[in-house]
Order: C-alpha cells, then sequence, then structure tokens
C-alpha cells in the first residue's frame, strides 16, 4: 500500500442555517493538497522515507446550510523510491502533482474521512455527503 501513515489534525462542521430547507440539497467535497514535502517513518526494519501531503478535505452545502473542513497529513510511499523526488521536485517547481499519486491520494482520503463526514452530519442533522441504500417495496 502507498500510504503509510493517516493523521487527522482538524476537525470544523458549522451549521449556517436552523430553518428547515426545501427542495435538493446539492452537497460538495473538494479535496484539497495543500503542502507536500519529504517526510520520514521509523518501522522496525528502520526509517523509511516518503512524501508527506498536507490536506484539507472540504465539505459545502448548497443552499448555504452547512459548511466544514478536515485536515490532516499522509505520508506517501511511491511504487518506486526515485520518485519520491520527481513529486517532490514537481511541486516545488509547479505547484502540480501528477495524475496517478493524486488519484492514489485522494481515494485513501475519501476512505478515511467519508466515514468521519458520515457521523458528523448525522451528529448535526445534516443530509449525508453520499446517497444512503434505500429498499422498496414493489407491488407485483
Amino acid at each position: 500500500m502507498p500510504v503509510l501513515g493517516f493523521n487527522i489534525t482538524k476537525v470544523e462542521v458549522e451549521k449556517l442555517s436552523l430553518a428547515p430547507v426545501q427542495g435538493q440539497i446539492e452537497v460538495r467535497l473538494t479535496p484539497k493538497v495543500r503542502e507536500m514535502r519529504l517526510g520520514e517513518i521509523r518501522t522496525p526494519t528502520g526509517k523509511m522515507n516518503g512524501v508527506e501531503i498536507l490536506f484539507s478535505y472540504e465539505i459545502d452545502y448548497n443552499p448555504q446550510i452547512a459548511r466544514g473542513v478536515i485536515e490532516g497529513a499522509i505520508l506517501y510511499l511511491p511504487p518506486q523510491k526515485e520518485k519520491i523526488d520527481e513529486i517532490l521536485n514537481l511541486w516545488e517547481d509547479e505547484k502540480k502533482i501528477d495524475p496517478i499519486t493524486f488519484a492514489e491520494v485522494v481515494n485513501f482520503i475519501t476512505k478515511e474521512v467519508s466515514p468521519l463526514l458520515m457521523l458528523l452530519a448525522k451528529e448535526m442533522r445534516l443530509p449525508y455527503h453520499i446517497p444512503i441504500p434505500r429498499v422498496e417495496v414493489k407491488s407485483q
């Protein structure tokens, strides 16, 4: 697995409106990479270098009933260790991430953050960010 460490540093959800909302509510999730730098993790076999990625995961509702952000860091280990310098150089020069790395990172963050977002939405009585499966009975 390319992600060796995951840490949440901030969770903030704010309800902006207490009035009941009529009609459809749109939920928009926006994962963002805020910073990338060389990171290291200690393992039983020694230290391993990787790319430390600081992220923010924003959730916005339309109409404006609530907004939130989850921030944290992950330690990403590319499949080839030589790619660490390539990834960091691209970030330093252009503030960009190659699409394959971005997809792996965002998929991992979404998988880790989604249960927390579900819990927060439930506790604050907000719509869930993903549809919940429903059973419907059809007459024959």
